[in-house]
């Protein structure tokens, strides 16, 4: 492994106030776990159990308070799921946002899974542009998958690619605890396995790939790998790369590992790949077709309808989506419809982030809108943003950032104006945003 910048100072970013409420929010949503035992009890109690989140992460003593294990068949596959108590679920949620925020720069971009804003239609996006660009480069493929990936990793190792990029000994001693729930492996359904899985493949095997062995065509979903080139020879010589990186982890390739050319169709992320097009899978197809013929609720067929065009709409479906739903699949961009809201209040493009993210960054802010009605109370603000020319916007209940975008309004000419977000600590430890 190359040695690389490690982060410390990780432990004040997860207990900030406006990290641990947001992870709240995040756990408690919907209704079943509002009305919920437990959550009825946490929401009664919110204050003090952030408060409580916030000191055991703060000096090192959050474990684990409560989990059972249940078994089940997923694709065919028996699993077991660690299921944990809410309250767990909002301190490891809290944990891993920070985590996550300072991994996801050491990813590569061919690796799609638990990665925000990232998902396997954008993955099979760029598998498709590969083939389209360069057909010469991309004539076959090396399909792989990891034998039994979250059940087999050795903890260890993974407790040494957590020190690869975090010094603070207190997340770490926090880490290892997650990591060594289970006797073996690192166990399905906590939020930090899917993280630290993802660590612990870019550290032994996805930089491996690129950095040392500069092999153009890789692409990962967790455990799923595929690598393309311009001959199967290439291709035998990148499979024994891998196997060598995974051995290295501790790991073993399932035998059903394949290379073929792409013209077979590369069943990879619910599609089936090719130069020319991309269709669904057979399951997908399968799977929509059984329940769309079963359900008899108008609005359980809506959502199993947008849910298939979700997916169909990435690939060349348009007669099998008629087929199937008897209707008519067309761009959103052919209607010439906007949405005019009932509530007269303004919509703002671009993805939500939160405020923290902001800080000591040039902002340009473009709008604003008041009076929204979020999970998290009534009366938010909502802000309209441009940061390195990507819209963004952001929620806020700070009175004194309304109060200054009302005034701003009133001048002629005041919006979009340049800005940057500050952060000012006050109270118990409590942590307020300016402009600046």
């Amino acid at each position: 492994m190359k040695a690389m910048r490690r982060e410390g100072n990780i432990i004040q970013e997860i207990t900030e106030y406006s990290n641990v409420e947001e992870s709240f929010c995040y756990v408690l949503r919907g209704p079943k776990r509002h009305a919920s035992q437990q959550g009825r009890l946490l929401i009664e109690n919110k204050e003090n159990v952030i408060a409580d989140i916030s000191r055991r992460i703060s000096d090192g003593s959050f474990r684990i308070k409560d989990y059972h294990i249940e078994e089940i068949v997923e694709a065919g596959k028996k699993r077991k799921l660690i299921i944990l108590s809410l309250y767990d679920r909002i301190a490891i949620n809290a944990i891993m946002t920070v985590v996550d925020k300072h991994v996801k720069p050491r990813l590569i971009r061919t690796t799609s899974a638990s990665i925000k804003g990232r998902g396997m239609h954008d993955l099979m996006l760029y598998i498709h542009r590969d083939m389209v660009d360069d057909p010469d480069g991309t004539q076959y493929a090396y399909k792989f998958d990891i034998h039994h990936f979250y059940e087999c990793v050795d903890q260890d190792i993974m407790m040494s690619c957590v020190r690869h990029v975090f010094k603070d000994e207190k997340l770490i001693e926090i880490l290892d605890r997650l990591v060594r729930i289970l006797p073996k492996g690192i166990g399905i359904g906590p939020r930090s396995s899917q993280g630290l899985g993802n660590l612990l493949l870019s550290v032994y095997l996805d930089h491996v790939i690129k950095d040392e062995h500069a092999i153009p065509y890789f692409y990962r979903y967790c455990d799923d790998g595929l690598i393309l080139a311009g001959s199967k020879s290439e291709l035998w010589v990148a499979r024994d790369i891998v196997h060598d990186c995974i051995e290295a982890a501790g790991l073993t390739i399932k035998n059903n590992e394949r290379i073929f050319p792409v013209t077979e169709g590369i069943d990879f992320l619910g599609y089936v790949i090719r130069p020319d097009y991309v269709r669904l899978r057979k399951r997908v197809k399968q799977n929509f077709a059984r329940k769309i013929k079963d359900v008899k609720s108008k609005g359980r067929r809506q959502e199993l309808i947008a849910s298939f065009y979700g997916m169909a709409k990435h690939a060349d479906c348009e007669n099998l989506f008629y087929i199937l739903t008897n209707k008519n699949m067309k761009s959103f961009k052919d209607l010439s419809v906007t949405y005019k809201p009932a509530d007269g209040k303004k919509r703002f493009a671009g993805a939500v982030v939160s405020i923290r993210e902001l800080v000591n960054l040039p902002i340009i802010v473009k709008d604003f809108e008041t009076g929204i009605k979020t999970e998290q109370g009534e009366d938010r603000c909502i802000v309209s943003i441009e940061q390195d020319g990507v819209l963004k916007k952001f929620f806020t209940n700070s009175e004194e950032m309304k109060n200054i975008l009302a005034q701003i309004q009133d001048i002629p000419g005041g919006f979009p104006f340049e800005t940057t977000i500050k952060s000012e600590t006050f109270g118990k430890g409590r942590t307020k945003y300016i402009f600046s």
